[in-house]
């Protein structure tokens, strides 16, 4: 088997078709079908299920896939630190967040980064923790913001995010320093649909009585800003302008800890690594968000 063999099967899982994966990698359709038609031939078993609506790997496939994509993933390892021993850094950095990260901390981060690596292409992927982590499992992402990872991942924590109450700037309430739940419970409640925000309430008895409930964010604030109700979210989750609404932080305190997980640390890319770094310089910068004690959990 060969690097461009496994490189296409990836590249065929992942989009669901040969054609599609033919079209994304530039190759022709009939030259993605016979590479993976040769790779089964090799290992000798069948690598996908094919229909008409596409293909999808078998259980085999997918066990196979995982180790395509180990194997891709050390050889991706070896040519950043011979371009490193060279002084060049280049490469691929595959990042999954979730969307709170993604949209508040994560712009401002990749931005920094790339300035400091212009020859690093970065991928991002947007996702639930649960998918997050079956990203890493599954090598599919280097690198991934979370908060809650699995226990065969490695971690470091990076950043506590507190839990704010988000009323209208003319709110009643609007001049007080902390407020509790039992100030905002009569006020109609618009539950963010985030299973994170969800757990954390219930964990610490918080029971709001849901009058709606919003995946978008920017429609959640201007809900608030047209008096709808109030609600309470993670500080990442708030744009840092948000005209006609304000945020008091909630008492007592809630957090949850942002952290960076990998499968293994000491497996990670000079370019991850490099990352790592990167993220716990930037985040010392920031003021609005409180940091979490450095340290490391494997």
């Amino acid at each position: 088997m060969t690097l461009a063999q496994l490189q296409v099967f990836v590249a065929a899982a992942k989009a669901g078709s040969f054609t599609r994966a033919a079209e994304e990698i530039g190759f022709t359709q009939s030259a993605v079908s016979q590479m993976i038609h040769a790779l089964e031939k090799e290992l000798g078993v069948s690598l996908f299920h094919r229909s008409r609506s596409g293909i999808t790997p078998t259980s085999i496939g997918e066990r196979m896939l995982q180790h395509a994509r180990d194997i891709l993933n050390i050889t991706s390892c070896m040519t950043q630190e011979a371009n490193m021993a060279r002084g060049l850094a280049s490469g691929t950095l595959r990042i999954g967040s979730i969307p709170s990260v993604a949209s508040r901390f994560l712009p401002g981060l990749l931005g920094s980064f790339r300035k400091r690596f212009p020859a690093v292409e970065i991928l991002l992927l947007e996702g639930e923790n649960d998918e997050i982590n079956s990203w890493l499992a599954n090598s599919v992402v280097d690198i991934g913001f979370t908060v809650h990872a699995d226990k065969d991942l490695q971690t470091i924590p990076l950043l506590q995010d507190e839990m704010m109450v988000i009323l209208p700037d003319t709110h009643p309430l609007k001049d007080y320093a902390t407020l509790s739940f039992s100030q905002i419970a009569n006020y109609c409640f618009i539950m963010p649909k985030d299973g994170c925000i969800k757990n954390m309430l219930h964990k610490n008895r918080i029971s709001p009585s849901i009058t709606f409930e919003v995946r978008d964010v920017t429609t959640i604030l201007t809900m608030v800003q047209e008096y709808v109700g109030v609600t309470i979210m993670p500080e990442l989750y708030i744009p840092q302008i948000i005209p006609k609404v304000i945020s008091i932080p909630l008492h007592p305190t809630i957090t949850r800890e942002v952290v960076l997980a990998a499968r293994d640390w000491q497996a990670v890319s000079p370019i991850t690594a490099e990352f790592v770094v990167h993220s716990q310089k930037y985040v010392k910068e920031l003021e609005p968000i409180h940091i979490a004690k450095q340290g490391q959990n494997q």
